[in-house]
C-alpha cells in the first residue's frame, strides 16, 4: 500500500502493536502508517522528510531481508547481499545507510569461516560461485576462528562468498555430523546428487538461533516467578505454555469468545 498497490483483501489497518525492542519490524511498520496517515494529524517538514526517509529504507531493503531471516542456508548469501544493499543506499540516503551498515556489521555469525557453508546448500549461488567455495576449502584459515567476522566496510562491494570459506569451513560438517562427501564430486551434479539432496533437507529445517532464543527468554522472564519454585515443574510449564501458543497464536480474550460463540452457532 505504501509503493501505491492494493492487496488483494483489500485496504485494512490494523491498531499498531507493541514497539519491543527486539521487534525493530514492529517500529518499521509503524513508521509507514505514520507516513500514510500523515495528512491526519500535523508534522513538521523536518518530521515528514524524517519519516519518509525511513519508510523508504524499510521498503527497499529491510523487508526483504527481514522476511529471508529465519532460513539458515540463505543467511550468508543474504548477509553479504544486505551488507552491498547498505553500501548503495549509500548514495540515496548517506547517514541512514552508514548507522545501518555499522550496526548489522556486528551480526555477521553467517559469513564466519565455519557458517559460510550453509551456503552450500543455497539454490540461489550461482554454480560459479559454489566451485569456487570448494577450491576456497583449500585455504588456510584463522587459528581462532571467530563466531561472527568483521568486514572492511571498503572491501564490501568487492567481496564474494569464496572470500570466507577456509580449511576451516570443514569444520561445519564434524560439528553437525553430516557428510562432506559430496564437496568431493562436481558441483553441476549436486542437485541430482541422492546424498547433498538429503543433506540439504536437514539443513533446511535448522533454525536461526536469534529470533526463537529471544522468544525463549521472554517466555522464561514471564513465567519464571509465577506459579511454582520446583524447577521441574518449571520447565513442563515453561514446555506446556510453549505448545499452547503454537496450537492458539490468538488467543486474546474477544478472540476466545469470538470462537466460543462460534462453536455454539455450530452446536
Amino acid at each position: 500500500m505504501f509503493l501505491g498497490g492494493i492487496p488483494k483483501n483489500g485496504i485494512n489497518f490494523m491498531a499498531p502493536a507493541g514497539l519491543h525492542r527486539a521487534r525493530w519490524m514492529a517500529k518499521g511498520i509503524y513508521a509507514i502508517k505514520v507516513y500514510m496517515f500523515r495528512g491526519e494529524f500535523k508534522m513538521t517538514k523536518k518530521e515528514e522528510v524524517a519519516i519518509t526517509e525511513l519508510c523508504m529504507f524499510v521498503v527497499s531493503i529491510y523487508v526483504y531481508h527481514w522476511f529471508q531471516a529465519p532460513s539458515c542456508r540463505f543467511a550468508p548469501r543474504n548477509d553479504l547481499k544486505l551488507l552491498k544493499d547498505l553500501k548503495a543506499h549509500n548514495k540515496i540516503n548517506e547517514a541512514i545507510a552508514e548507522v545501518a551498515l555499522k550496526k548489522f556489521s556486528g551480526h555477521l555469525w553467517y559469513l564466519s569461516e565455519v557458517l559460510v557453508a550453509f551456503a552450500f546448500f543455497d539454490e540461489n549461488v550461482p554454480l560459479e560461485t559454489k566451485t569456487k567455495m570448494v577450491q576456497a576449502l583449500e585455504n588456510e584459515g584463522q587459528e581462532d576462528t571467530l563466531r561472527r567476522i568483521t568486514i572492511d566496510s571498503r572491501v564490501i562491494e568487492m567481496s564474494s562468498l569464496e572470500d570466507f570459506v577456509s580449511q576451516n569451513t570443514r569444520k561445519f560438517f564434524s560439528i553437525t555430523g553430516l557428510s562432506p562427501d559430496f564437496l568431493e564430486r562436481e558441483v553441476v551434479t549436486w542437485e541430482s546428487d541422492p546424498e547433498y539432496l538429503h543433506i540439504k533437507n536437514i539443513v533446511s529445517f535448522m533454525s536461526v538461533v536469534n529470533d526463537i532464543a529471544e522468544r525463549g527468554v521472554a517466555l522464561m522472564k514471564e513465567y519464571n516467578k509465577l506459579h511454582t519454585q520446583n524447577e521441574e515443574q518449571k520447565q513442563y510449564l515453561l514446555l506446556t505454555v510453549k505448545e499452547s501458543r503454537k496450537k492458539f497464536p490468538d488467543s486474546g480474550k474477544s478472540i476466545l469468545l469470538k470462537k466460543l460463540i462460534f462453536w455454539r452457532i455450530m452446536i
